[in-house]
């Protein structure tokens, strides 16, 4: 199980904005957040990408509801366009989840849940290259994304063991002068990632 850590950090707006620019979101992605707390990611990112399908897994129930009632704060408000999003909260174990519709995941784990999860990023990496590769040319050509048959993965704080990334970009944060956190973007391809030794 993916449990909670005793202490919440929420994810700074430095790392939000710094992972938008990685994953480099486009209308036809489905972005998972796992871990997504508040919500505020999915938030964030819902109302400046072109992005229209976003799921947060949160396995705290009160803070799945937290997350559930300022999406619909944020679509009252008109901060999220909900004619053309689609955005679901889930409160679930993120281990019992099916990542075979993701084309993009936003992981802020500790090292221990990241080496947990990569299983099932990878299955989901290996179900997204059967999609990509099977993929009608037409349909490529309607839409603006270039993005590779991969599934894109942005981790914040932590990255995966023995796994190359494509980008790092480090965060400050406006609670710790000085500090500069890691964000990394990874292309899991669905075939061997492994740094070579």
């Amino acid at each position: 199980m993916l449990a909670p850590r005793k202490k919440l950090w929420s994810t700074p707006d430095s790392a939000i904005c710094a992972a938008s620019r990685l994953a480099d979101l486009c209308e036809t992605d489905t972005l998972y957040d796992v871990g997504c707390g508040d919500g505020r990611v999915i938030i964030d990112l819902a109302s400046t990408s072109t992005c229209l399908n976003f799921v947060g897994i949160e396995i705290d129930p009160d803070r799945a509801s937290e997350a559930q009632e300022n999406v619909r704060r944020a679509l009252e408000d008109g901060k999220i366009d909900g004619a053309s999003r689609r955005i679901t909260i889930e409160c679930r174990n993120a281990l019992e989840v099916d990542y075979s519709n993701a084309t993009v995941v936003f992981l802020y784990l500790v090292p221990r849940g990241l080496r947990l999860i990569k299983p099932l990023m990878e299955n989901a990496a290996r179900c997204r290259r059967k999609v990509e590769i099977g993929r009608n040319e037409a349909v490529a050509e309607t839409s603006s994304c270039n993005h590779p048959p991969s599934l894109r993965i942005v981790t914040y704080m932590s990255g995966f063991v023995d796994e190359k990334y494509v980008k790092k970009e480090l965060c400050t944060v406006e609670h710790q002068k000085g500090a500069a956190w890691p964000i990394y973007l990874y292309h899991f391809e669905g075939q061997d990632n492994k740094v070579e030794s």
